[in-house]
């Protein structure tokens, strides 16, 4: 460590050295530029309807424009088809929609109210055998890690961690948060889910695993807030072959504690519409605001590749407590994780937008 330190320092006072770099990275960008602009004709997906010399200047003028990587904008450009207005408005539209989160994020952080807060995320880490995959999985963890340590939520409920990318968020968090964590599936040994409370505001009572005949897992903690409220915290991914399973359990749960799952899933819209469970939604309890409604969004994550339409695969569910004095009042729902990593302006942090919640507490 302290060698690269040295050498750093070594470099910022020597001007040749600066003037060398720069010269070296200008010429890896127009390397990386010349192999994407390689690939435009080449690619039989979206064939792009221009000669090599015109689409060079479309993508060029294009990733100018926008203010967005080549790459990402040869990208675009194939994907609607070479379709400037339509690139365009796919663009302006993802940017429009992050500012509108961010603003209104901004908005309700400028009240001094306090509130129990809970995030839930499907991280998408899971340990890959690929070495460039796995260090794409590192900056993404840490961008991951610098969200998290940023808005402190009481709880953090995440899904499909790998074991990499757990190692490290445990070791970052471990002076701020307990933890808990369980295999999703009892035959992966590199996928989880995982519960992390807030050591300041919460005491940790009991920790469980629930598990069904086909290896399936789902990890329960149940907690104390603030010495006063009972919350057990269910945390799981399922699909449609657990869902039943799933709820039975945590409809089993003590009535005078209060519950809140957080889920990820591959389970659509028309499934959940079709079924009836006895929790509450925390997107429809807060507004349903359009903004918050798809956490896997093709659209906007182009981290995530085909062409599939955006779903609500992320959830936050919620019982109250049959107990008077034992509420929590959902008020708030926002999205994270909606920005590009520090590293790159192509790669988020997970191909799933994370779910934060605020509740009033009334004890």
């Amino acid at each position: 460590e302290d060698e690269t330190t040295r050498m750093t320092s070594n470099s910022l006072n020597d001007p040749q050295i600066i003037d060398d770099e720069q010269e070296d990275d200008e010429k890896l960008s127009d390397q990386d530029n010349n192999k994407s602009l390689s690939s435009l004709t080449s690619d039989s997906s979206n064939e792009c309807p221009f000669n090599h010399d015109i689409a060079s200047k479309v993508s060029t003028a294009f990733a100018k424009a926008t203010g967005i990587d080549m790459e990402f904008a040869i990208q675009l450009l194939k994907d609607h088809g070479w379709n400037i207005d339509q690139a365009l408005k796919a663009t302006y539209e993802a940017k429009e929609h992050a500012q509108s989160i961010m603003n209104t994020k901004q908005n309700w952080k400028d009240t001094n109210e306090k509130y129990f807060k809970i995030l839930s995320w499907n991280t998408d880490t899971t340990d890959s055998d690929e070495v460039e995959l796995n260090n794409l999985i590192e900056k993404r963890t840490e961008t991951i890690i610098e969200i998290l340590l940023r808005e402190k939520p009481d709880v953090i409920l995440l899904q499909q961690v790998g074991t990499f990318a757990l190692t490290l968020i445990i070791t970052c968090l471990s002076s701020l948060y307990d933890d808990e964590s369980i295999q999703i599936d009892s035959s992966n040994d590199s996928n989880y889910v995982s519960i992390f409370t807030h050591k300041s505001t919460i005491k940790k009572k009991h920790v469980s695993m629930i598990k069904n005949s086909e290896n399936w897992n789902m990890l329960k903690v149940e907690i104390e807030y603030k010495n006063s409220i009972s919350i057990d915290l269910f945390n799981a991914f399922i699909d449609e072959n657990t869902y039943s399973y799933c709820f039975e359990q945590i409809n089993k749960n003590n009535p005078n504690h209060i519950i809140l799952f957080g889920i990820s899933s591959q389970i659509s819209d028309t499934f959940w519409n079709s079924h009836t469970i006895n929790l509450d939604d925390l997107w429809q309890m807060t507004d349903q605001r359009p903004e918050t409604t798809y956490t896997f969004d093709p659209e906007l994550n182009s981290n995530i590749t085909g062409n599939d339409k955006p779903e609500r695969y992320d959830r936050i569910f919620f019982r109250s407590s049959t107990s008077i004095n034992n509420q929590l009042k959902p008020v708030h729902m926002e999205l994270e994780g909606i920005q590009h990593i520090k590293t790159s302006d192509i790669v988020f942090p997970s191909t799933h937008w994370a779910i934060q919640g605020y509740f009033d507490v009334d004890n």
